[in-house]
Parts: C-alpha cells; sequence; structure tokens
C-alpha cells in the first residue's frame, strides 16, 4: 500500500475513523502526510472548555496547538475569558474555523484580536454571548470569513452592522434565538426618520437599543454572494426579501407558532406570502422548515432539486380531518425529487389533546425513493418490508418502533449492513431473549446505536460486538438484580466484558428503569453506585466522554 500515490492513500483513509487514522500516522512518512491532508482537518475540531480561570491549562492547551504541525486549526472554545485572547496572536494565521460559546466580558478586545491575526478565517460562530457590546473601530475586513452564525447572542442592530461590515464576502448566515425587537412602534419610537435616511446597509438602522428585524432584512437585501440562510424567530421576514435572492442553495425556517406570535401579530407568519416566495426559489438543495402546517406541505412538493430536507408539520383542529390527504400527496411527490439523499419528515406536537401519532396515516415511501437515501428519519408504515431500502443508506432512524417485529429487527440487522447510524424509538417488542440474537456484530459500519425504550437487562451487554462502535444508548434497562454484592459484580462484569467488545465507545447511556433505581437505592449498594462504580468504569472504558446510568 506505500507503494500507492499518496492521493489514493488519501482517499483510502477517508474511510477511516479519526482514531484509526491517528494510528496509521506512526507507522511512517508516507502514512503521516496522507493522514494529515487538510481534508481531515477540516473534520477534526479542537475543543477547550473553561469554567474557572485557569492559565495554567490555557497554556498548555496554546502550547499543544503551537508544537503541533497543523496549518489548518478548527478551534472551540466554551468560557473564553478576556485574558486568554493572546491566543490568536501566536495562531490567528492558522485559524480556519473559530466558535465561541459563553464569552465572558465581551467588548471590543475580542473583535479587534480576531480581525487582527485571523486573516485566514473562514468560518465564525457567537453562541449565548450575552451583551456584546462594540465600539466603532477602523477595523480592517476578513475577506475570507463567509459564513457567520450568531445564536443566542445579545446584540443591537449597531453591533449586527459592526460585525457585518468584516465579513464584505460572507455566504452563509445564520441568525438563531438572538431576541428580535420588531413591533411597529418600537420601530417607530427609535426609528422615527428612517425613510430620511442614506440607504446604506450600515447606516439605515443603527441604534444601540434594539436588534431589530428590519435591519437584518435591509442587509439581506444588499447581499449578492449569500448561498445559505438561517433563520428562526424571525422567519416572518424571509417572504419580504427581494427576488436577487432567488439563488441561495440551503435555507432554515422556523414558522412555529409561540405563545408570543399567537398574541402578537406582528410576529405571525402570512403563510399565503411564504407560500408565493418559497416555490421561486426552485435552485434550493437543501431545505429545513420547522413547524409548517399540514396543508402547506405542498409548496415543499415543488421544489425538484431538493437534495436533503428536513420537514416537521404541524395540525390544529382545523385541518386535522384533510391532514392524510396532504401527507399523502407529499409522499407520492418524493419520486419527482432525483436528488434527494437525506430526507426527515416528523409531525411536531400541536394539538395537547390528541395522540397524534397514533391517529395520523403514514405514507409508504416508493421504492426507487428509498434506495436513493442516504439518511432517512420518520415513522415507518406497517406494511414497509427493511428489504427495501438500498445499499446507500447509512443513517437510520424510525420514530415508530411499535410497528417493528421481531422478524423485522432481525432483518434490519442482518441486512442493512451499510448502517453507520441507527435509533428506533418507542421499541416495545425488545426482550433478553429477542435481543440477544439481534446480529448486532453484523452491523460492521455502526457508530451510533439509539434503542429507546429498550426494555432489556445488563445481561444483553454482554452480547454486544461491534469495534466501530462509539455511542451506545439503550434506555429503561434493568439493573436488576444488584442488591447484594455478588449480584452487583454480575453487573460489572456485563460493563467489562462491554468494554472488551466495543473498545471505541465514547458515550455510554443505559438509564435504569425507575424500579431499578429504587431497589438501588434501598440497597447497601446505592453508595457504591454514586460514588466508586463510576470510577471504575472510566477505568473500563479509556474513550469515554460521556456516561449516564441514571435518569
Amino acid at each position: 500500500m506505500e507503494t500507492l500515490p499518496s492521493e489514493i492513500i488519501t482517499q483510502i483513509l477517508e474511510y477511516l475513523p479519526f482514531d484509526d487514522r491517528r494510528e496509521l500516522a506512526r507507522v511512517n512518512k508516507v502514512f503521516y502526510h496522507a493522514s494529515s491532508h487538510p481534508v481531515f482537518l477540516k473534520k477534526e475540531l479542537l475543543n477547550y472548555e473553561q469554567y474557572r480561570v485557569n492559565l495554567n491549562n490555557f497554556n498548555d492547551f496554546k502550547n499543544m496547538l503551537l508544537k503541533s504541525r497543523r496549518k489548518l486549526l478548527y478551534l472551540k472554545f466554551v468560557h473564553l475569558t478576556f485574558l486568554d485572547l493572546t491566543i490568536f496572536t501566536s495562531l490567528g494565521n492558522h485559524i480556519i474555523s473559530l466558535s465561541v460559546i459563553d464569552l465572558v466580558l465581551p467588548n471590543d478586545s475580542f473583535l479587534d484580536a480576531i480581525t487582527q491575526c485571523c486573516s485566514n478565517l473562514e468560518k465564525l460562530e457567537l453562541i449565548d454571548v450575552m451583551n456584546l457590546i462594540l465600539t466603532n473601530n477602523d477595523r480592517k475586513p476578513i475577506l475570507k470569513l463567509c459564513s457567520l452564525t450568531l445564536n443566542n447572542i445579545k446584540i443591537s442592530d449597531r453591533g449586527f452592522n459592526l460585525i457585518l461590515k468584516l465579513a464584505p464576502n460572507l455566504k452563509d448566515l445564520s441568525i438563531l434565538d438572538c431576541h428580535l425587537v420588531g413591533t411597529n412602534s418600537v420601530m417607530k419610537r427609535v426609528y422615527p426618520h428612517s425613510s430620511n435616511y442614506i440607504d446604506c446597509s450600515f447606516t439605515k438602522y443603527n441604534s444601540n437599543d434594539i436588534f431589530s428585524g428590519e435591519n437584518i432584512l435591509h442587509h439581506l437585501n444588499n447581499f449578492v454572494r449569500l448561498n445559505s440562510l438561517r433563520l428562526n424567530d424571525c422567519s416572518s421576514i424571509f417572504y419580504r426579501i427581494q427576488p436577487i435572492q432567488l439563488e441561495i442553495k440551503s435555507l432554515s425556517l422556523n414558522v412555529f407558532e409561540t405563545i408570543e406570535s399567537l398574541f402578537n401579530p406582528e410576529y405571525l407568519i402570512d403563510y399565503e406570502k411564504l407560500k408565493l416566495v418559497l416555490r421561486q426559489y426552485i435552485f434550493l438543495e437543501q431545505l429545513e422548515i420547522f413547524g409548517l402546517p399540514v396543508e402547506m406541505l405542498s409548496i415543499v412538493s415543488e421544489l425538484y432539486n431538493l437534495r436533503h430536507l428536513t420537514l416537521s408539520y404541524t395540525i390544529n383542529d382545523s385541518n386535522y380531518l384533510d391532514s392524510g390527504k396532504y401527507l399523502k400527496s407529499l409522499v407520492e411527490s418524493f419520486k419527482n425529487m432525483k436528488y434527494i439523499r437525506t430526507l426527515s419528515l416528523n409531525y411536531r406536537g400541536f394539538l395537547s389533546d390528541l395522540d397524534i401519532d397514533s391517529e395520523l396515516p403514514i405514507y409508504p415511501f416508493l421504492e426507487c425513493t428509498l434506495k436513493s437515501l442516504t439518511s432517512l428519519d420518520c415513522s415507518l408504515d406497517s406494511n414497509l418490508g427493511v428489504l427495501k431500502f438500498g445499499k446507500n443508506l447509512t443513517n437510520l432512524r424510525i420514530r415508530n418502533g411499535d410497528i417493528l417485529k421481531v422478524e423485522d429487527l432481525q432483518l434490519l440487522f442482518r441486512n442493512l449492513t451499510y448502517l453507520k447510524h441507527l435509533w428506533v424509538e418507542k421499541c416495545s417488542v425488545l426482550n433478553d431473549e429477542i435481543f440477544i440474537k439481534l446480529p448486532i456484530s453484523n452491523l460492521k459500519e455502526l457508530i451510533t446505536l439509539h434503542i429507546i425504550p429498550s426494555n432489556i437487562s445488563h445481561r444483553c451487554l454482554r452480547h454486544i460486538t461491534n469495534s466501530r462502535l462509539k455511542v451506545l444508548y439503550l434506555t429503561e434497562m434493568s439493573l436488576e438484580p444488584c442488591s447484594t454484592k455478588a449480584e452487583l459484580n454480575e453487573f460489572k462484569h456485563s460493563i467489562e466484558i462491554l468494554s472488551h467488545a466495543v473498545p471505541k465507545l465514547t458515550q455510554l447511556k443505559i438509564p435504569a428503569q425507575r424500579m431499578s433505581m429504587e431497589i438501588i437505592k434501598r440497597s447497601d449498594n446505592s453508595i457504591y453506585f454514586e460514588t466508586n462504580f463510576m470510577e471504575l468504569l472510566k477505568t473500563y472504558f479509556k474513550r469515554l466522554k460521556i456516561l449516564k446510568l441514571f435518569y
């Protein structure tokens, strides 16, 4: 293999997980350079979390990055303080992607540090940042910055304008949970003469007091390169964007009616306008809409170029009787979407007094659709044979697992050998005898396995063998009996066997049944479970990052 061209070796390594590539990098220089290709670095996010100021830990992290031979850095900081900004001076030109969560004491020094050093920055995420106060310093724009995400940050129109000035070539914009002010009375008070302002993106709306949908809309109407847009609490401005934006390829909207929208008409979505505008976006390749009324599903049916579709719909008293008709029409329209590869279609609860999942009819997808999909997340019809899925399917989430019979589960684990992620909800048929007979080891590519609820005992853990599995989530597990020392040792033995059979596990979630919890609490082993046992598990699973045994 070493005699192959490095490009071929790199393509082969793309099929391996990070841990395997890291091991291969130690073999020789050929494998080292192949495993260090930039295509892999984009998938490797370096995460630093700090909830107490500890400069020693931070300097260790910074020195690790300085000594690394990486030329491209994808960094994520949680609870970064203003004292830590020196890292950008040392590493700025190597930082391609930067995600900052819960920035402490945000001020101009943070933004200045980024703009002065991060000339190669392509992606910036600001999440959970409160009171971001910026001054109008003369900052040099970052010409390569093409992706910006603002998620739950408290900012003003003026601050938003200053951030956008840094990204003149923006292509991807996400504005999520940013506490917009959109009432006409507030806008008139803050911008009483806005119509007389110079029509320039950075001067028309420039208040320090509010963050308005009008300002966002004003920028959207002036963008010329934007091809990806994500909005949630300001989705009502979408259908007011000028037609120049018809080249958008990726769109995410949340049109679910909130309590605030019900009491304030200015926050309501005009669905007829949304329908007229959305059907013009014929170039859309990726679409996410959350909370779309079921009678509006027809607008999605007209977007034939979609490759990725995530859709949740709502039902109320007025459209409940016709909901089946709308759903059937949508499912049948998928046959015209020749490029569809990932599909998520689910109901989002609106009627509190109705078990809608059991009442609504579920229509089968055509076999041609199923064979083209790489990812599917939905409720399946009871007559669907799992053999209809194609070999392209790598992600499968079944929301109504109660329709699956024992033979269906057997076929699923026997035939869908290309699956990497499997999630089965409401899996009521399982018990120890059935679970033990499931050929889990047959899914050799499996990375994630979620079964909710599993209704099995800890003894079943001994029968899970998979060398690639990293995430295991089995709820409602019985830990009984664990009231005596011998019974506790049996449970520990089950966990130890699992650790040898699944060596790469990073997340283990096996929340116990409440009855098991009560028995353990009344036994002499309760203190052991809360203290020593958790430490013991960490010795079994060397790579474990997330552990959950109890609700």
